[in-house]
């Protein structure tokens, strides 16, 4: 979903984060889950998470969506 249009499009008013925990083998994904885990108390995947400027969290989004709904949350935390 990230790489259709409508959703790049929408990314350029954020600073897009990706945190890989999901691939086996260990390594940097066992070390990305802790992160994951110890930031935003969660290790579901998909997680989609807003943090403003002040680092603090603005949304949260996860499981399986559709682009529609992705769209939309992205819409609502945008920011100012």
């Amino acid at each position: 979903m990230i790489s259709r249009p409508p959703a790049q499009r929408a990314l350029k008013d954020f600073v897009f984060v990706e945190l890989y925990t999901d691939k086996l083998g260990g390594g940097a994904n066992d070390k990305n889950r802790e992160i994951q885990d110890q930031r935003f108390k969660s290790t579901a995947l998909p997680l989609y998470v807003v943090i403003g400027p002040d680092g603090r969290e603005r949304g949260r989004l996860t499981g399986i969506i559709n682009n529609d709904e992705f769209l939309a949350f992205l819409a609502k935390h945008k920011g100012p």
